[in-house]
């Protein structure tokens, strides 16, 4: 065979690097437990044969540790911190993430457990302790209470997924929702039926959790209006004033039609005598979490649950704990969910 031909084995990585074929192994799976100059040094090696794994017995070996993960590690932990009782878990869009995570973790062979972490409890501090003695090696991060947040988490002795993008845990890969292209789809939805004075009304945490990607889309939207109408300031909330904020905005822009995620929009409608869909049309970005029949975005959060699983087998298979040097992210696009509250103009 030329030797060009030839496919490195580990046998031969170990023969240079004066190992066993087992320390190979275990240095390019990234193992805890060898130094990290092994296996910078082993990985080096590796590349400078050409060498890649044969996939037969890469399916086999995966196959194998698969039952080994799921032995050692069966329980995958979901975290969230918020302080009241059942907190993130009673919004309807965080029980659809915990069933589908649910859902794909059985299928794997593993169980779900939803860890409830009060930051300022003594217990907080004994976090990581818990969860090793626990069996808990595998993390998914819910959406913190406030996105700004942090929890008292040795993430280098796990494997971690976020649910979102908090500002401190940036480097973990996180599945998130492709806000942009949603608002997009409203925007295609108000156009097919006649709307073209449109409004957004957003809660200021929210658009930061999202990176304003909400804003962003909505003045795209508009700019590709021909001939545009006169804009519509975006109506950004805080905790308190909403629906006094929410009634002087319709009372002064009089949109057709509102694109909104917000608590009490629907109340400070009627406080004006508006009637949805009578008077005003509106589009929720978050039909989970909205007044019940809402036409908008299904934010699909129960696939969001599932990817995070798959994602997080993955890293458990790798032996890739903390922080990764390349922050990654997986998008989830909503789809359009048909309400009654956007009729034809």
């Amino acid at each position: 065979m030329p030797l060009e031909d030839r496919r490195y084995t580990q046998k031969d990585i170990a023969t240079r690097a004066e190992l066993s074929v087992a320390a190979v192994s275990m240095a390019l799976k990234n193992h805890p437990s060898l130094p990290d100059e092994t296996i910078v040094r082993v990985k080096q090696i590796a590349k400078e044969l050409g060498y890649t794994p044969d996939p037969v017995l890469s399916a086999l070996v995966a196959h194998r540790n698969r039952k080994r993960v799921r032995n050692n590690f069966s329980v995958i932990g979901i975290v969230s911190n918020w302080s009241e009782p059942e907190g993130w878990a009673q919004l309807q869009s965080a029980q659809e993430v915990i069933e589908g995570a649910k859902a794909r973790a059985m299928e794997l062979g593993y169980s779900l457990q939803h860890i409830r972490v009060k930051t300022d409890a003594p217990e907080s501090a004994r976090l990581s302790a818990i969860l090793k003695n626990r069996g808990i090696r595998g993390l998914v991060l819910a959406p913190l209470k406030h996105h700004q947040d942090s929890i008292d988490l040795e993430c280098d002795d796990f494997s971690v997924v976020t649910i979102e993008k908090p500002t401190l845990y940036p480097n973990f890969h996180h599945i998130i929702q492709n806000q942009f292209d949603d608002l997009l789809l409203c925007w295609e939805k108000l156009r097919e039926r006649g709307y073209t004075r449109v409004g957004l009304v957003v809660m200021s945490d929210l658009a930061d959790r999202c990176h304003h990607q909400w804003e962003a889309a909505h003045n795209y939207a508009f700019s590709q209006m021909d001939p545009a109408p006169a804009p519509i300031p975006i109506l950004k909330l805080g905790e308190h004033s909403q629906t006094d904020s929410i009634r002087h905005w319709l009372r002064k822009h009089k949109p057709q039609a509102v694109i909104g995620r917000c608590d009490q929009f629907f109340e400070a409608a009627k406080l004006e005598n508006l009637g949805i869909p009578e008077d005003l049309g509106y589009v929720s970005l978050n039909i989970s979490d909205d007044r019940p029949g809402t036409s908008g975005i299904n934010q699909n959060r129960n696939v969001m649950g599932a990817i995070a699983i798959d994602a997080l087998n993955g890293l458990l298979l790798r032996n890739q704990r903390g922080e990764q040097t390349v922050a990654t992210s997986t998008l989830v696009d909503g789809t359009w969910h048909e309400g009654d509250t956007l009729p034809p103009r």
